[in-house]
């Protein structure tokens, strides 16, 4: 017997049982909060548990900007024809609200989809980026779509499990809290995806700027797209613009906002009970039948129709 390889091996599956008694206790932490399927708002304020225990159909939905961490089960996230797909656990992080086609795939009741999720805290990410930038700073423009899926860390994990304990005792989490959430958000930046990221909050970079237009699109979702003054708010050519665009959300301005139009339609519809005609005129239309087209022709079937059949299945309209 060689002693050193023994060793080695011994901490290995020391190490391995750390990791597998680490998840056991997130998953523990998350499912307290879930009474059923569905996104649970948790006793602190923008951290929600998510549980999904049935595979679903892939479906348009809206993906919003978040950091969640999935402990176990799969989230599929389909962007213009590239697979987003990572095997437990893993993170999913994107700073901007996206359209997506998703689905959650490899669940059972037995083994759901359990997930933290932390609404996207731009303040704390440029922060943490401004830090990082000081003691190890990268100047290269990553081009790219602005969502990223990757392997959770042992240190990810760990500090998840610290920020789902503190969801029993509210009173230290209004402490405590935003600290694990800027620990977990070092350790996504230290990662591989982390330059990356840090280049979309990077005031000045290309990729910020493509992210502040975002920004701007999704919060004037009734007012028409101005790509010439969103380029020129981007310090960008009209083409440079168009492009850049489109690498960090998979289309086009126009497209973008269409798509956020109709999916924010579809939700005020099955989950605040809006009338088709009121739902197409908070978000943008003004031309019901134009409205009825463009609905149909990305979800399949007329705005009520549709609105009535989701009602009918409980059907999950917001990403989860």
């Amino acid at each position: 017997m060689i002693p050193g390889r023994d060793q080695s091996a011994s901490s290995t599956r020391g190490q391995a049982a750390a990791v597998v008694t680490g998840r056991d206790q997130l998953k523990d932490l998350i499912a307290r909060w879930c009474p059923g399927d569905g996104v649970h708002a948790s006793p602190v304020p923008g951290i929600s548990c998510i549980k999904v225990s049935r595979p679903q159909q892939r479906a348009k939905r809206h993906w919003r900007a978040s950091f969640c961490i999935a402990v176990q089960g799969t989230k599929e996230i389909l962007l213009e024809g590239h697979v987003y797909r990572e095997r437990e656990p893993h993170y999913i992080v994107s700073p901007i609200d996206l359209p997506v086609t998703s689905r959650v795939v490899g669940v059972s009741p037995a083994q759901p989809l359990l997930c933290l999720r932390m609404d996207f805290d731009a303040v704390a990410l440029r922060e943490v980026a401004a830090q990082l930038d000081r003691a190890r700073p990268d100047d290269l423009d990553h081009p790219g779509r602005a969502i990223f899926i990757g392997k959770a860390s042992e240190r990810m994990l760990d500090a998840a499990i610290r920020l789902g304990a503190l969801l029993a005792t509210p009173d230290d989490a209004t402490v405590l809290a935003p600290l694990v959430r800027k620990e977990l958000i070092f350790h996504l930046l230290k990662g591989p995806d982390g330059p990356a990221i840090r280049q979309l909050v990077r005031a000045g970079s290309q990729a910020h700027r493509i992210a502040e237009a975002v920004y701007r699109l999704h919060a004037s979702l009734d007012e028409d797209v101005d790509i010439a003054a969103l380029a020129r708010a981007a310090g960008m050519s009209r083409a440079a613009f168009f492009k850049r665009f489109k690498e960090a959300t998979a289309m086009s301005p126009l497209q973008y906002q269409k798509r956020l139009r109709l999916l924010e339609a579809r939700r005020l519809m099955v989950e605040e009970g809006v009338s088709a005609e009121s739902s197409a005129f908070r978000v943008g239309y003004t031309s019901p039948s134009q409205f009825s087209r463009e609905y149909s022709r990305m979800f399949g079937n007329p705005p009520l129709r549709d609105a009535r059949a989701l009602k009918q299945t409980a059907a999950v309209v917001e990403d989860m």
